[in-house]
């Protein structure tokens, strides 16, 4: 049972909250009542009934004339929707646009007594083969600011371990994008750490959306409908982290039929169910799961990698009552275990994370279209690390951290358009979060059943976002907005603008530019000595204050030869206030408060991006360089001298190629470098002699400043082959994927330990020994669609 105690009475937050909603809802309202005539509607694919985002939309006035620009013009939104308000009496002419789909035109009159026409369309796959697919995702007409949107089709065609689409691997190919090891989960967008990344999927927030090694994501990727990365400077309607977004779209299931598609590989099989329930209702189903520690255990019974297994559950259910109101109920559920294999003797861990989320949504269209959409969301997350070093290791003690978060979420959001020129969007966000928190030097299982051991903590958030797109001109483009934030904990009241521009003084040339300030309340701990995850989530409270960041981001797009070619520069600059690392002296006894183990301080990230995209043809993909600092300075760490995070990366470059060599027959590669990481490590010896007492010698170890090491640098290549066939019928794709294709042994740590000395016996010598996950691993695997 969830037991959520009584919020702190110092303000009476139902009344004020109450009087937002009065507020939104008669905005709403008054919107209502307006006599202007209005087109909207929903565009959505003929086939499967997903919603297509980002169709353009034109409207020309009277007749077509292609030497004259377009009268009015719009694109769809996330959820397929479009509106085109304030027009007048007359015949009208729209045409509809989306790559890979065939281009739709519809004649309409609009009366004098007409106020609201409902133009929904269905648009067709395109027969012909296209050569406007863009590898790096959707190409829309309007550049946008440090944002990547990703068809999952275009992965694809892209290496992946498990033989499926890979989002967060494909993720990291982009400039600013990285992740701290093949260990690590999550990202690190723009020397943010990966708590710094709000996901999103279906509008429920997912607190560790990686699965080991980011080898996928915690969410089937073949569910996925739409991805959106917005790499930093984001736009008011999203709040709660630092750094970036990651907003993905689950698939509602396709409306014509029921079809499955089933995935069998060496470590790893999925499925995905999809289908009509009823005429205005879809489901869709999908479930996976990687058995990489049973191939081990079988195969190489003495290695010292680490073992892992994960499952995932995804589920969607959608009802249309008569295209104005859309009701869905999404779900989620993973689990991993990573845990150490018996052949290694120097080190014990077994590492456990779950991620639970469900999600009901109400979409609505007022007969003025003005869209809303509200959810409600519960969130579960658990995170458990327990770590025990042999007594000849030199690494640091045993550690046993616990998290369980828990979420309830209410969202109301709005869209309107007040005039041809805006695009308004303004919403409130509602969150009461409960935290069950434990760390301890040492673990045994009755530690998590003691109520008086565990730090319960409860929270409540809210904020309140608005913005406007406004097209100034042609060539001109801002986005204006701004958010409020309250936190309960600690009675936190704060504002952050938002602004971005945009400037196309030519057609192929556009110029950026935002800036963008944002809070966060909750903050990822992890022990900068271990480099397996330690995972600690913790809140803000009176003692822990909310972290702060302020974004700059300047950059221009260029189009070369008829957009076959994409050439992108962006530079950025982030400083963050109120980060927290654990204390260099915590000890992790029970008795230790949490908050008396942290210590906060301040960082700053910058750098710029080059990315070269070819866009066009069977051969194609893109090269991205990304030089970059991110720095930190705490005033009880490294002797408040400044220290780079494990995760800084000077160079990092990223390469992509697939080549289609016929129909059938694809080939992708890809190829990384970047620099080592940094690394806390003894670089020398001493020897302390107890004097007086027994003369005895004790070995000390001299370290380097705080991550002063740097691992050797990270290089790697990959190799995906699909083929695509019919059977039986049916049709079929074959896959070998090879994982680290010239066996590179990249360093994931490196680690000191104590061996007998065999030219001195009964001394022991201090030796380095270096861990390496991934080698040279092939995987092959057969999809079947039916």
């Amino acid at each position: 049972m969830i037991d959520f105690k009584f919020i702190s009475p110092t303000l009476n937050l139902n009344k004020y909250f109450l009087i937002i909603f009065s507020l939104l809802s008669f905005i709403s309202s008054s919107f209502t009542q307006t006599k202007d005539i209005n087109i909207s509607g929903f565009i959505t694919d003929s086939k499967t009934g997903e919603a297509l985002i980002g169709t353009n939309i034109l409207l020309y006035k009277d007749s077509i004339n292609t030497n004259e620009l377009y009268y009015r013009g719009t694109a769809s939104n996330s959820y397929g929707f479009y509106a085109i308000t304030n027009l007048i009496a007359g015949k009208y002419i729209l045409i509809f646009r989306h790559v890979g789909y065939k281009t739709t035109v519809i004649d309409t009159v609009l009366g004098i007594q007409e106020e609201n026409v409902r133009i929904n369309i269905e648009l067709p796959l395109e027969d012909i083969r296209l050569e406007e697919i863009v590898i790096s995702g959707k190409q829309k007409e309007e550049p946008q600011i440090s944002v990547i949107d990703i068809s999952p089709d275009i992965l694809s065609k892209l290496p992946s371990l498990s033989g499926e689409v890979d989002l967060f691997k494909s993720l990291q190919y982009i400039p600013g994008v990285k992740a701290a090891s093949e260990l690590s989960s999550g990202l690190y967008v723009r020397g943010g750490s990966p708590d710094q990344t709000l996901t999103l999927v279906d509008g429920m927030i997912i607190y560790n959306p990686a699965h080991l090694g980011n080898f996928t994501t915690t969410f089937n990727s073949n569910a996925l409908q739409d991805i959106r990365l917005i790499k930093g400077a984001f736009p008011a309607e999203y709040g709660g982290r630092l750094s970036s977004i990651l907003d993905l779209k689950l698939r509602s299931g396709t409306k014509e039929k029921h079809i499955g598609t089933l995935g069998i590989g060496v470590i790893n099989s999925n499925v995905l169910l999809e289908g009509p329930m009823s005429e205005n209702s879809t489901y869709m189903l999908a479930g996976r799961g990687m058995y990489y520690d049973l191939f081990q255990k079988n195969f190489n019974k003495k290695d010292i990698i680490p073992h892992y297994h994960f499952y995932d559950m995804n589920a969607k259910f959608t009802y249309s009552f008569s295209g104005k109101d859309i009701f869905s109920i999404s779900g989620m559920f993973s689990k991993d275990n990573l845990y150490s294999p018996s052949g290694r003797r120097d080190i014990y861990y077994d590492i456990n994370w779950e991620n639970g989320a469900v999600n009901l949504n109400w979409l609505q269209i007022t007969p003025s279209s003005f869209f809303s959409n509200t959810s409600l969301s519960y969130i579960s997350y658990q995170f458990s690390s327990v770590i025990e070093n042999n007594p000849s290791s030199s690494s640091p003690a045993n550690y046993f951290s616990s998290s369980k978060l828990q979420d309830f979420l209410l969202k109301k959001n709005f869209e309107f358009y007040p005039h041809e020129l805006h695009t308004v969007k303004t919403g409130v966000e509602l969150f009461l979060h409960k935290y069950n928190l434990l760390v301890s030097n040492f673990y045994n299982p009755l530690l998590e059943l003691n109520d008086n051991l565990v730090t319960s903590l409860l929270s409540f958030e809210a904020s309140l976002f608005l913005q406007d797109d406004y097209q100034i001109t042609r060539n001109l483009k801002t986005n204006l907005g701004g958010r409020f934030y309250y936190f309960e904990k600690s009675g936190y009241f704060s504002f952050e603008p938002r602004v971005s521009l945009m400037y196309s003084p030519y057609k192929d040339i556009t110029l950026k530019s935002a800036f963008a300030s944002a809070h966060q309340f909750l903050h990822l701990i992890t022990r900068n000595d271990i480099t397996l995850p330690t995972d600690l989530w913790y809140p803000s409270t009176k003692k822990i204050n909310p972290a702060k960041s302020i974004q700059y981001v300047v950059g221009a797009d260029l189009n070369l030869f008829n957009s076959e070619y994409l050439f992108t520069v962006e530079g950025y600059y982030k400083e963050m206030k109120n980060l927290y690392e654990f204390r260099d002296d915590a000890k992790f006894e029970l008795d230790d408060s949490i908050d008396e183990l942290l210590t906060s301080g301040e960082g700053e990230a910058y750098g710029i991006e080059f990315f070269f995209n070819k866009r066009k043809g069977d051969f194609n993909g893109w090269i991205g360089y990304t030089l970059s600092w991110t720095k930190r300075l705490f005033e009880e760490l490294n002797a408040h001298r400044i220290f780079y995070p494990r995760y800084d990366r000077r160079h990092d470059i990223s390469m992509v190629v697939t080549y289609n060599v016929i129909e059938q027959l694809n080939i992708g590669l890809t190829w990384t470098y970047a620099t080592g990481a940094g690394f806390t490590l003894p670089l020398g010896q001493y020897r302390f002699y107890n004097v007086g007492l027994d003369n005895s010698q004790d070995v000390r170890l001299n370290y380097t400043e705080r991550n002063g090491y740097r691992l050797p640098d990270y290089h790697k290549m990959d190799l995906n082959v699909t083929y695509n066939f019919f059977w039986f019928g049916l049709p079929f794709d074959a896959y070998l994927n090879i994982y680290n294709l010239y066996n590179r042994n990249n360093s994931f740590a490196q680690y000191i330990t104590s061996e007998d000395d065999q030219e001195n016996p009964g001394r022991k010598i201090l030796k380095l020994k270096q861990m390496t996950l991934f080698p040279f691993i092939p995987t092959a695997g057969i999809k079947i669609s039916f």
